[in-house]
This record gives structure tokens, C-alpha cells and sequence, in this order.
């Protein structure tokens, strides 16, 4: 309907994060979408990965960093007015992606502690502006936080610390196993229905 907002969703977050970073982290990085575990492997392998929740952008970095993101998009309030979500609501789960992904072999956790090197926030705003607690708030957790503009642009607001929790050796299995992630790329299924998402954003926002 003309005259309707366009709702920066968390897939359009999703695709907009992607070409930012793709920008900046070089052409051999990799990145995978809405990944919570590859059980099929357990076919052909003792192992397999497994995480709760499920991680809304994994980025494989050329320079062998692996980093994760927990993206909360806006939604439509009910006065039709696009309701950006708090800092606080992504925390919770990105706390858990420090410890993520569990790597099970032989139905047992094989490392204790996460894969990644650095877990971010995104969160969709429509401007920089941040609230005063939400700094305060940023200071007592390991995390680092961006908020995405809904002109596809992307601001620092705390870079992600070194994971507290981080297992070398865990990150190495994810690296070596990076193929298995593969039903998760831009190609995919998953990944299709995110482009998707983020062009029609992007038609609908050149529109006004």
C-alpha cells in the first residue's frame, strides 16, 4: 500500500550485513546464514555441530577470524510505525554464542567452551542515536554492538572483545569443517530467501 513504512526486517539486516562486510573482510571470506546444526553429517562422520539458538550470521574472515551475529530487525508496531528493537533484546542470545557451536563426537561435547573469535549485536535503528543505558549496559557483557541503518549503512558502537570463552580448538574444527556449512551460503535455500528479502528492501526503499 502507498505511503506504508518499509520495515528494515531481520532478513533485509541480514542481506545489508553481508555486502558490508564483504566490503571490508576480502573476497575469500565466507559467510553462512541461520545455522543451527548439520545432524546429516553423522551419516558419513563421527561428528556433528549443534547450537541453541541458532546463529543468525556466521563470518569465516580471510585473515582466519571466525565471528558471529545476532540480528534483531525492526517490526511493525501497531500504530504502523517501524518499532526498533533495544540493544537488550539481542544480548541475551548472543551471550550464548560464545560457547557455540557444540561439537558433539560420539554423543559427547568434545571441547568445552565456543568457536568464536568475536560475537556482535545488530540491531536495526533509524538513526545512530543510542540510549544512555544502552552503553552502560554494552560495558558488562563480552560483546561488541553495530546498529543498521535503513540506508544499508552499518555503525560501530563497541567492538566485539576476545571471546572469554573461546576454544582454539574448537575454532580450527569449525575452519576445517567450513564445507559443512554449506546449505547455510547466500546460495542456498536459506540464503536465497534472505537475498530476497534484502532486495525487495532495497526496491522498496529507492521507491520512497
Amino acid at each position: 500500500m502507498d505511503g506504508e513504512p518499509v520495515i528494515f526486517t531481520e532478513n533485509a539486516v541480514a542481506y545489508s550485513l553481508y555486502k558490508h562486510l564483504y566490503k571490508h573482510s576480502g573476497p575469500e571470506s565466507r559467510f553462512f546464514f541461520k545455522f543451527q546444526y548439520n545432524l546429516s553429517l553423522r551419516e558419513n562422520r563421527p561428528w556433528y555441530y549443534y547450537c541453541a539458538p541458532d546463529i543468525d550470521v556466521i563470518e569465516s574472515r580471510q585473515d582466519g577470524k571466525l565471528i558471529a551475529y545476532e540480528l534483531k530487525g525492526a517490526r511493525k508496531h501497531r500504530s504502523g510505525i517501524p518499532d526498533s528493537p533495544p540493544l537488550s533484546d539481542a544480548i541475551g542470545q548472543a551471550i550464548a554464542y560464545l560457547d557455540l557451536p557444540w561439537i558433539y563426537e560420539n554423543d559427547r561435547r568434545k571441547f568445552v567452551g565456543g568457536a568464536f573469535d568475536q560475537v556482535y549485536i545488530v540491531c536495526a535503528r533509524a538513526t545512530a542515536a543510542v540510549d544512555d543505558s544502552e552503553p552502560r549496559i554494552l560495558d558488562t557483557v563480552p560483546l561488541g554492538a553495530m546498529l543498521a541503518l535503513p540506508d544499508g549503512q552499518f555503525v560501530t558502537i563497541k567492538e566485539a572483545p576476545h571471546n572469554p570463552i573461546h576454544d582454539i580448538r574448537a575454532k580450527d574444527h569449525v575452519l576445517q569443517n567450513v564445507n559443512s556449512l554449506e546449505k547455510h551460503t547466500l546460495g542456498s535455500k536459506i540464503g536465497r530467501s534472505i537475498s530476497a528479502a534484502g532486495k525487495e528492501y532495497e526496491i522498496k526503499l529507492s521507491r520512497g
